[in-house]
């Protein structure tokens, strides 16, 4: 394993997703979660666990790096095997727990679905900026 391209791959993406996190819930459907705020925490809870959401979101980064560089194919290009990565990850992470969703909360099946679809993307440009650094030494 070569720690420095996964921590360096780690990193990209923890900032993909950070980025991608802002833009689908504070952008894209902020306007949502402050008409319906009965449904969350408190703005002060949250900020509270703000460390744990971090915490979490690192996690993933760190764990999507070190599957990416499990399976890692030096004969294919790097960045189309992190598009196809994400996808697949995206695809893993978002349909069966957003399908779950529907079934257990009284979420509408937009928003349910906006989950589904900013996940995708988010994970697959996670995805493709993992397949972007991680190029292991030859």
């Amino acid at each position: 394993m070569d720690l420095k391209r996964w921590l360096l791959a780690t990193v990209g993406a923890f900032a993909v997703i950070l980025l991608g996190d802002v833009a689908i819930h504070q952008v894209w459907l902020g306007d949502f979660y402050r008409a319906n705020a009965q449904w969350w925490r408190p703005a002060a809870g949250m900020e509270a666990m703000r460390g744990l959401m971090f915490t979490s979101q690192a996690f993933l980064a760190a764990l999507l790096t070190f599957i990416y560089m499990k399976g890692y194919e030096p004969a294919k290009g790097s960045l189309g095997q992190g598009f196809r990565f994400g996808v697949l990850m995206g695809l893993l992470l978002a349909v069966p727990s957003n399908l779950m969703h529907l079934v257990v909360y009284p979420y509408p099946v937009t928003l349910v679905l906006s989950w589904l679809v900013g996940t995708l993307v988010e994970v697959t440009l996670a995805g493709m900026m993992i397949g972007y650094i991680y190029k292991p030494s030859k």
